[in-house]
């Protein structure tokens, strides 16, 4: 054991918490009985932030880390204990960030990406800059040896220098979130909250307006600053890509650990020719972590034109075209259980992958490599038996890839779960795949529908 319980920053407690106390000050403030005692409030607002500070100070007193053989320990935890494992072996790239608070006192974080384990498994914060940057490189030896290293160490080096293979602009992000459906939606249910309360005096209530407001707010802020400045290079490792305004975060696309890509293109989207990219990247992408989206991946392109979609994806899968996958759409008799979006539904296969599309409002479409298929299986409620239809799943791991061929018609559906098992089987036996990870399949259909599956994963079947 090299390092016994060393311990982090002793400034972390605060830059932690001050989310908290800024949050507390404001509820405050707002609070018109607390503002016409303001003796009260402060005694209010100072036992806060006496209380964070102590919780903060305990937090911190019972984290310590510590590198042995094969890993780095990480425990925590003063009421309930917690140690963290995490193996050399499994660590697959290791950044160090600088949020915008740690950025004012010298301080960074570093974020590992670990085969199956959830965006905070990886997290230690905060430490001062340069021993964060001495501790990356001590890991990086540890996990993938000194040239390594020192390969990822010339990459940082020249990544300022070198140009981006892509850069997204900020005001194609504005207007894209503007444009958003959720953005649009609760700027017109705010509007007319305001309209029907002042004008046409409808007491309906400003305070009804706080999720609304919130559903205009929150996008801009996750996707123009957290996107901010976004960029796509290339290094040996892969793709690395590289966003955030305060935040500055970078990820590592490893080649071969893409398992699926979603492409969703909003309604008005489409019409400007914009689309977003997003992919799973085995033992990384659809774990949620603090309040995100269950199936929320790794960005690809936060929104791009359609020659640059074209672009990113030939480069994630070489050889790739999505305009040359012939679609094979829904039946006709689809429109009786989806009378508008029946003619958006389709699948089509090439040699790599296997493609579905559905949606009218916000179309996605959903591309799986056969190789990563887990399992293919078919589904058929009441009503579609009445119409001779089914829906075909093709899993994959947790993720935003959702491949689902809907309302085909039984007899093809069947004939695709063989054909997809199969290609799978094939796949997997031909294709090189990187060290194995694991993952978590997607939760099974609800109750109350036939089903029918071919697992592609189980090589023990074709021995």
């Amino acid at each position: 054991m090299e390092s016994l319980g060393q311990r982090l920053h002793p400034l972390t407690p605060f830059v932690k918490g001050w989310g908290y106390f800024v949050v507390a000050a404001v509820a405050l403030v707002n609070n018109e009985g607390l503002r016409q005692n303001l003796t009260f409030a402060g005694i209010g607002l100072g036992a806060v932030l006496v209380g964070g500070i102590l919780l903060g100070a305990l937090s911190w007193w019972f984290t310590k880390w510590q590198l042995t053989g094969d890993a780095i320990r990480v425990d925590s935890g003063f009421l309930f204990r917690r140690t963290r494992i995490i193996r050399f072996d499994r660590i697959q790239a290791i950044d160090v960030a600088q949020p915008f608070v740690a950025r004012l006192f010298g301080m960074a974080e570093l974020r590992m990406d670990v085969a199956g384990g959830g965006k905070n498994d990886g997290k230690l914060s905060y430490f001062r800059y340069e021993q964060a940057q001495e501790l990356r490189t001590t890991l990086l030896v540890r996990a993938k040896g000194e040239q390594a290293a020192e390969q990822q160490a010339a990459e940082q080096q020249t990544e300022a220098v070198a140009p981006p293979l892509l850069t997204v602009p900020t005001g194609r992000l504005l207007g894209a979130t503007l444009l958003s459906s959720t953005v649009v939606g609760s700027a017109g249910g705010l509007i007319w909250l305001i309209v029907a309360t002042t004008v046409l005096n409808f007491h309906v209530g400003l305070v009804a307006g706080v999720p609304l407001l919130l559903g205009v707010v929150q996008p801009i802020w996750k996707q123009v600053v957290g996107n901010h400045g976004f960029t796509l290079s290339e290094s040996s490792h892969g793709l690395r890509t590289k966003r955030g305004l305060f935040d500055v975060q970078r990820q590592t696309i490893p080649p071969g650990r893409v398992q699926g890509l979603l492409i969703t293109e909003p309604l008005i989207w489409r019409l400007l020719g914009w689309s977003r990219v997003e992919l799973d990247i085995a033992g990384v992408a659809g774990q949620k972590e603090d309040g995100d989206d269950e199936h929320e991946g790794a960005q690809l392109l936060p929104v791009g034109e359609r020659t640059e979609v074209a672009y990113v994806l030939a480069r994630v899968l070489p050889g790739f075209d999505l305009s040359s996958i012939e679609l094979h759409p829904a039946p006709a008799r689809a429109k009786w259980l989806r009378p508008i979006g029946w003619r958006y539904l389709a699948y089509g296969v090439d040699g790599q992958v296997m493609v579905t599309t559905r949606g009218w409002v916000s179309r996605r479409t959903s591309i799986v490599l056969h190789h990563k298929t887990q399992s293919v299986r078919l589904e058929q409620g009441p009503i579609q038996r009445r119409f001779g239809l089914a829906n075909v799943h093709v899993d994959t791991p947790l993720g935003p890839t959702d491949a689902v061929a809907l309302h085909q018609d039984q007899v093809e559906a069947a004939a695709l779960v063989k054909a997809q098992a199969d290609r799978a089987r094939a796949a997997r036996r031909t294709v090189s795949a990187p060290v194995a990870v694991q993952t978590q399949p997607k939760p099974p259909s609800p109750d109350g529908s036939n089903s029918s599956a071919a697992s592609p994963a189980d090589e023990s079947s074709d021995r």
